[in-house]
């Protein structure tokens, strides 16, 4: 169960790209637990909403409409794969943990690949801040 959870919250981290290294919260609204965890997170162990992935990185890399729309299918088409492999009980934890990396590597290059030199450099900056917090909270 252990790793089931720490796989989701990888998941749930490498998507999010850092949102709360580069940004305070956002204001709270309502006082719900996943609103003081900034834009893009939920409840650790849950993978965010593309929606609000989406929203974060329009808001970091200025995202064009087309590169929204692009991004959007990105995140939503990995989304549905990360939900199938976690719900494959055949895979085991190994198994699981590098399908959700190659799901990862590959959204990160598709969405590399639609952004601009100022872009990719943001985005690759989110990568690494993103990549060291997880390393140090092992």
């Amino acid at each position: 169960m252990r790793n089931i959870r720490s796989i989701i919250f990888l998941f749930a981290v490498v998507f999010a790209l850092g949102a709360f290294a580069l940004q305070s919260p956002a204001p709270q609204t309502e006082g719900k637990q996943s609103d003081e965890q900034g834009p893009g997170h939920q409840k650790r162990g849950h993978m965010p909403s593309s929606e609000a992935q989406l929203k974060h990185l329009t808001e970091v890399l200025n995202l064009t409409d087309n590169q929204q729309t692009a991004v959007k299918a990105i995140l939503d088409d990995t989304h549905k794969q990360a939900e199938t492999v976690l719900a494959d009980k055949s895979l085991s934890k190994e198994d699981q943990k590098a399908k959700m990396r190659t799901l990862h590597e590959t959204a990160h290059a598709k969405m590399r690949d639609i952004l601009n030199d100022e872009q990719k450099k943001k985005f690759d900056d989110m990568q690494t801040r993103m990549e060291q917090h997880m390393h140090e909270n092992k």
